[in-house]
């Protein structure tokens, strides 16, 4: 029999896994059989979930900061002021139940959770996103909890592009298994992410770009490979050696992007390959240096931290709707049931 087989994107085919290791192997080839064969509907660039949020708010007094109203769903984005008193405005029934409490994540590890009750839970901001979590286990919290409170979200800079890309799967978790996010921001919540979606434009081509946007930093690792790494080295003793030196490289790399960061001049210079930032006398194969097939890489990385931040702000959005807010109501029901 014959299935008919409809795919979305939101990003056009000849963009798929753009500035990819060996893209030009396969892809190339995949997006000409895409238009030859398919029917392709262009990628108009609309945010229908942005859409659906301005109506709503349109609809209830023509602004996006919700007032209140017997029409308006309960909120559950707060932007400023006090988190204590957030909580106790979306969740006025849990701020004395709440209690620390710790669950099982990926790889049998323990997350310290500060406050849970009943299908909630509440961390702040650095519980979850500037400590060593990965996809995996936004995932195990998303299946634990229908309800999750995360305070102190604050204005993340192009630097802090490892927290973002966490606070991004974080949503990307909660927004795919309907949790009811409340959230407690210090800025707008249009001002998280904005500075790390310019990283979609990252560019190995400009070299004063390449340093400020932390190319020359370790790159997050989401996956928590601990175990298998042991196994690999036959003993605890010699992964913890290894974690020593990573963490020896890491405070070096920090010290020398602070270096470049106060001497600006520093950057004057090039290299044979034209976009380097380290002066021409520098030795390209130290560890901070890189090659060009690596920076490609890591610029890659760092454009999807971009186009995933972007995402996140339009999740965000649609998770403050009347609909997704009936959708996580219907799973904490089951959930309780």
């Amino acid at each position: 029999r014959h299935v008919l087989v409809v795919c979305t994107t939101n990003r056009p085919p000849e963009d798929l896994y753009k500035d990819g290791l060996h893209r030009e192997r396969y892809v190339p080839a995949l997006v000409e059989h895409f238009n030859g064969k398919f029917i392709v509907a262009p990628v108009t660039g609309t945010d229908f979930r942005a859409m659906m949020f301005r109506s709503e708010a349109d609809a209830l007094g023509g602004s996006e900061a919700r007032s209140g109203g017997e029409a308006a769903p309960k909120q559950v984005f707060f932007e400023g002021g006090c988190a204590e008193t957030a909580l106790s405005q979306a969740l006025p029934c849990k701020v004395d139940v709440l209690s620390p409490g710790s669950m099982k994540v990926s790889w049998g590890r323990q997350l310290i959770v500060p406050g849970m009750d009943a299908g909630v839970a509440r961390f702040h901001f650095d519980d979850l996103c500037r400590r060593a979590l990965a996809a995996e286990d936004f995932l195990h919290i998303a299946m634990r909890f229908h309800t999750v409170y995360v305070h102190n979200v604050p204005k993340l800079t192009l630097e802090e592009h490892n927290e973002a890309r966490r606070f991004t799967n974080l949503v990307d978790a909660l927004y795919e298994h309907s949790v009811r996010l409340v959230c407690h921001s210090d800025v707008p919540l249009g001002d998280v992410l904005r500075s790390v979606e310019a990283l979609r434009e990252a560019s190995a081509e400009d070299g004063h770009d390449a340093d400020r946007l932390g190319l020359f930093e370790t790159m997050y690792d989401d996956q928590p490979n601990f175990q298998i790494q042991i196994k690999e080295l036959g003993s605890r003793a010699k992964w913890q050696e290894m974690q020593d030196r990573h963490v020896v490289e890491e405070q070096r790399s920090v010290a020398a992007r602070l270096g470049r960061m106060a001497q600006p001049e520093a950057a004057a210079g090039t290299t044979g390959s034209g976009w380097s930032v380290a002066p021409s006398a520098s030795d390209l194969s130290a560890p901070d240096q890189g090659v060009a097939g690596v920076m490609v890489a890591a610029v890659g990385s760092l454009q999807e931290s971009g186009f995933a931040a972007r995402r996140a702000v339009s999740r965000l959005k649609e998770m403050q709707t009347k609909p997704y807010l009936e959708a996580a109501r219907q799973r904490r029901d089951s959930m309780m049931a």
